[in-house]
């Protein structure tokens, strides 16, 4: 972890606005810059929030890459294509949500920041350089995105905008700042996005006739749990209700018929993009009239159309207009291929739509097995997008819903950052962040959280994931050769193993785990107490990758030992069973067994092809993609895309069936690719259509070549 420190600037922010929740700031330079010094301009900026940073009106960068509990890492940006000689203006937004969530953590709003010319610093916080206010046109109070982000987005405009972001004469109002506390800063290990972007296209059109009465009115989660453990502005004190608002709209479609620009009053037009991407919406907006113009978005349609309960997040933007001409863009980055303009109070303009693409660099893929094979070709396509889109500061399990750093999903994406890169900075970044807190709040001691950076005021975790740590540090050792980072943790793997310890029942097996208990979104999630036999196979597993990672012999012997009472306790003789219960003091074994649950046993060795040769070739020849059809062993209930079939497929690619892979990788992830452009979450559309452990079917292919 390597400090970095801006050479002027201090931390900033809005005078006694630290820890007031969604303060959307707004800050302006105006800097000259010599014709010598065009080339080599760079901003440099940390924040605890999110920002945006524009130069002379031009859109540059979003950011920051996460970090850990009170450690901020700093992005350098080169913002030469957008200088010119002389005069320059340089302005940030900044979000201080101060609300906790799975995607930032609550930390008192701040932004550093300091604009260099060659050697020369020409600006800076902290100083008289930059003025500030709160951004006038984005309204405060309202609901949160998702139970898993902070707030959403509406504004309003009562005119076109006034110049603070990009004039560089401006005499209006400004807030005062004050310097707060010194911040850790650290260095950004993540390569930066290039902000690719992506057209649009009208598909649909039809009327939005206003007042209709729903039978029932959907709620997002996040709006019915406000309180101490989950922090926002309840429902009743927001300014509006936007998803109720959208609700009450009749969405009645016009075959047939599209608007072109030109959207009336009281109608809708859906937008395609040409596959399922993240980033942020960007378009001209004009309308005569004071009004209301919605966008709603998502990755595929509803029955036709963009309906919000699909996939559980507040999925649209507001913005009220004054008459005027408008060019708006969102803030924060979402994910979609679909976007619903609604237009309510006045005919309007809707053009030029189009997204400003928030995702890794591109990448270099070349597998001599795509050869001649259009299907595997697209499949590789949608893995590497899946990839890009949740590969960008840490790894994320969805752009989407949560954008959040999530364990067991790293250890997958891990492999496919070496494949494509050829390096591991963003698995470094990602682990690293855990390393930045000794321990963590609400959670017990020797337990790692579920996803980082984030909050966890209501103490869940899964501590199942926390051992996928551990044997995502022996496979991380192996790519990076870096034994710094694995060997900073060695204590808290070891505080883990203290706290499962506890669990141990008189048999070594972990018992009635505490939390929740997940294994993947399946029947197997029901059978997880009180002795989870795919948990345990798991912590031998996870023991096992501790004791070779630090030479430790007992860590070893406690391995051997959980697999041999699994084989004993498990195993039917046809099938490995999922769990046992305590009944009077003693075990019974219900004797149900899931399809995840022979997985689990496979992936981390307590069954070979050589000990179990019959159950592999049962699951080799009877199992896969096409069971739901063929109806073979009923009485097994199915295994979800993740994790089931991913360690599935991991199984058949370790053991050399390669055609059988191929065949697989077809059936399992040819219609994702089709519909959408991504590989998702499920093996349906139902939640989220775009996950970064998706894009592992890369790293099956690789192995092909």
């Amino acid at each position: 972890m390597k400090e970095q420190l801006f050479e002027l600037a201090k931390p900033v922010w809005l005078q006694g606005k630290a820890e007031e929740i969604h303060i959307r700031a707004q800050f302006r330079a105006v800097f000259r810059c010599e014709e010598e010094d065009v080339k080599k301009t760079v901003c440099r900026v940390a924040t605890s929030g999110i920002y945006n940073l524009f130069v002379n009106g031009r859109f540059v960068a979003y950011g920051p890459a996460r970090a850990g509990k009170n450690h901020f890492r700093m992005d350098a940006v080169s913002i030469a294509p957008f200088i010119k000689k002389g005069v320059n203006v340089i302005a940030l937004e900044v979000a201080g949500y101060y609300v906790n969530s799975y995607y930032l953590q609550c930390q008192p709003s701040f932004v550093q920041a300091e604009v260099l010319c060659g050697e020369r610093v020409v600006c800076h916080t902290g100083g008289t350089d930059f003025i500030a206010r709160i951004n006038p046109y984005a309204v405060r109070k309202v609901m949160r995105y998702s139970f898993q982000r902070p707030m959403m987005e509406a504004y309003r405009y009562g005119g076109e905008e006034d110049g603070f972001m990009c004039a560089p004469d401006y005499s209006g109002e400004v807030f005062p700042q004050e310097i707060v506390e010194d911040k850790k800063i650290i260095e950004r290990l993540a390569p930066y996005p290039e902000y690719e972007s992506v057209q649009a296209q009208p598909v649909s059109y039809g009327e939005a006739r206003l007042g209709y009465q729903p039978e029932e009115i959907w709620k997002e989660r996040a709006s019915k749990s406000m309180g101490p453990k989950l922090r926002g502005f309840p429902l009743e004190a927001c300014e509006w209700n936007v998803v109720e608002e959208v609700q009450r709209f009749q969405y009645i479609a016009s075959p047939g018929m599209l608007a072109g620009e030109a959207l009336p009053n009281h109608h809708y037009q859906i937008y395609e993009l040409p596959y399922n991407a993240t980033g942020m919406v960007d378009f001209e907006a004009e309308c005569a009239s004071e009004m209301d113009l919605y966008c709603m978005f998502d990755e595929v349609l509803s029955q036709g159309d963009v309906a919000l309960p699909r996939m559980g997040c507040v999925n649209v933007v507001k913005y009220h207009l004054a008459p005027g001409k408008y060019h708006l863009k969102f803030f924060e980055v979402y994910t979609m291929k679909y976007m619903k303009f609604i237009a309510s109070g006045s005919d309007c303009t809707v053009k030029n739509v189009r997204m400003v693409e928030y995702k890794h660099h591109p990448v270099q893929l070349s597998l001599p097995v795509l050869n001649g094979n259009e299907k595997l070709q697209k499949i590789a396509a949608a893995a590497v997008e899946s990839y890009r889109q949740n590969a960008v500061d840490l790894f994320t399990d969805c752009p989407s819903r949560e954008r959040a750093g999530w364990l067991c999903d790293s250890f997958f994406t891990g492999r496919v950052e070496k494949l494509l890169t050829g390096q591991s900075l963003i698995e470094r970044s990602f682990l690293e962040n855990f390393l930045h807190e000794e321990s963590y709040a609400f959670l017990p001691e020797g337990m790692l959280p579920m996803c980082y950076p984030s909050d966890h005021d209501d103490g869940n975790f899964i501590p199942n994931w926390a051992l996928w740590l551990v044997v995502e540090l022996e496979e991380y050792l192996a790519r990076s050769g870096d034994r710094m980072l694995v060997d900073a943790f060695k204590d808290k793997v070891y505080r883990l193993f203290q706290y499962f310890k506890s669990f141990e029942n008189c048999d070594g097996l972990l018992e009635n785990l505490e939390q929740w208990v997940f294994l993947e979104w399946s029947r197997a999630n029901d059978l997880t107490q009180d002795v989870n036999y795919p948990s345990n196979m798991l912590y031998s597993g996870a023991l096992r990758a501790a004791g070779r990672l630090y030479d430790d012999g007992v860590l070893l012997e406690r391995a051997k030992q959980v697999k041999e009472k699994i084989l004993e306790q498990s195993w039917n003789g046809a099938f490995f069973t999922d769990n046992a219960v305590r009944q009077n003091g003693a075990l019974v074994f219900p004797n149900e067994s899931t399809e995840v649950c022979q997985y689990y046993a496979f992936f981390f060795d307590i069954a070979t092809p050589k000990s179990h040769p019959k159950l592999f070739h049962t699951l080799l020849e009877e199992f896969g993609p096409e069971r739901k059809q063929t109806k073979h062993y009923p009485e097994v209930a199915f295994a979800n895309a993740f994790i089931g079939n991913y360690l599935r497929l991991d199984i058949l690619s370790r053991y050399g069936y390669h055609k059988e892979v191929l065949q697989n990788i077809e059936g399992y992830f040819y219609y994702m690719a089709e519909k959408t452009g991504t590989l998702w979450e499920h093996d349906g559309d139902y939640a989220s259509c775009d996950h970064g452990f998706a894009s592992h079917v890369l790293y099956w292919l690789n192995k092909m070549c």
